[in-house]
């Protein structure tokens, strides 16, 4: 009886965890929530997502820290970019390379097999809170990679299909 009822409680947690999207984090995100990130290259016209529409999304929340020592270690919270596109009708293993771009002009590329290795979350909340307004509206965060990837002020990803 015992064994079943710690079955019970643990299949509650799990579907408690699976069904909150977002992970345990609450994440505050009015202060940026229409803030919009303009997705090139999987339509014929640019696709555009706000952060609310990334906060509705399957999320999940990673603790990681880079590989460099300029951060250190992060809780992020966010969609995958597989899920994003997904949502679009894009398969990741389709990508031939994505560049990220932020509002500071800061750009950085990765090809379609860096893309197939690792996950890359579209974090609109670091550390079980909101962003602050250096990385506002959606900082990309891969886990255990240099953080020179880690692009803040996220507002445009253009993509090159295969």
């Amino acid at each position: 009886m015992k064994v079943r009822m710690i079955a019970l409680v643990a299949l509650l947690a799990m579907s408690l965890i699976l069904t909150t999207g977002c992970g345990t984090d609450n994440i505050d995100i009015s202060g940026y929530a229409d803030s919009e990130i303009a997705i090139e290259g999987i339509a014929k016209d640019d696709v555009i997502v706000t952060i609310t529409d990334l906060k509705e999304m399957d999320c999940i929340t990673v603790k990681t820290e880079s590989t460099s020592d300029k951060i250190g270690e992060v809780r992020a919270t966010g969609p995958t970019l597989e899920t994003v596109l997904a949502a679009h009708g894009v398969d990741i293993g389709d990508v031939k390379k994505i560049t990220f771009h932020g509002k500071d002009d800061y750009t950085y590329s990765l090809k379609g097999d860096y893309l197939a290795e690792h996950d890359v979350i579209l974090a609109f909340g670091i550390d079980g809170e909101p962003l602050n307004e250096e990385d506002a509206p959606c900082r990309i965060i891969i886990p255990q990679s240099d953080s020179a990837y880690w692009i803040r002020l996220l507002d445009h990803i253009k993509i090159e299909l295969k």
